[in-house]
């Protein structure tokens, strides 16, 4: 099937927002087999998934010796399970260094219940580098994809990222116009920024809203604002 912009911003939407995925590690306690586990995730300022994992976790010690794994991503939505998009991502994992403090705090705004396991209980930070993906975009509609069609790095450093989330994060009422009514009373939280779109944590949940077209400045971001859509 012919590469179109279509399949490339799907596999840019599930990239960045499906938010969780099914990771799978080759299984030091039965060799030759996969291990398959739910994990959570977001993408880092290089635009790559960054994990929280427990060292005591099977994935984890699977993962120690042999960082081959793979990560399948779908869309929600839609009964029928071969007409949802998915993504799955041959990959390596590599642990993150520990001076790259801006990726876990990503992450936490992201996941904030998260902080106590890496603070108390030795949980510790992956990211994966994808070699290769594989999309399936529903019937008859799948293709290999290199990462450099779909991992986009975040044109905002991490100082002006906290900035232009400062600044979104305090028009409630515009966000509240858009999507207030999946969490009540609660404020809506924005969770990171990117080129392409926006992380919203609304109560318990994440979700991904799109730009209309990538941006790459802080004036860009304002103007967008504004003309969101919860579709």
């Amino acid at each position: 099937m012919p590469e179109t912009p279509e399949l490339i911003d799907t596999a840019r939407r599930l990239w960045a927002g499906a938010f969780r995925g099914v990771l799978s590690t080759h299984s030091a306690s039965h060799p030759g087999y996969p291990f398959g586990s739910v994990a959570p995730y977001c993408l880092d300022q290089d635009g790559l998934p960054l994990l929280l994992l427990s060292h005591l976790a099977q994935h984890s010690k699977n993962l120690a010796a042999d960082p081959r794994c793979g990560l399948l991503l779908k869309e929600s939505g839609a009964d029928d399970v071969q007409q949802q998009a998915r993504l799955s991502v041959i990959a390596d994992c590599e642990p993150l260094a520990a001076e790259q403090r801006a990726a876990a705090e990503r992450y936490f705004r992201c996941f904030p219940q998260t902080r106590p396991y890496f603070e108390q209980l030795n949980f510790r930070f992956f990211r994966l580098r994808p070699r290769t993906l594989h999309l399936n975009a529903g019937f008859a509609s799948a293709r290999w994809l290199g990462p450099e069609r779909v991992v986009t790095p975040n044109p905002f450093d991490p100082e002006t990222e906290s900035r232009l989330i400062g600044e979104v994060s305090v028009r409630q009422t515009e966000l509240r116009r858009l999507f207030g009514g999946a969490v009540g009373d609660a404020d809506i939280a924005v969770a990171g920024i990117d080129g392409y779109g926006m992380d919203l944590r609304l109560g318990e949940w994440l979700r991904r809203v799109p730009f209309p077209r990538p941006v790459s400045s802080h004036q860009q971001v304002s103007e967008l604002i504004p003309t969101l859509t919860a579709a």
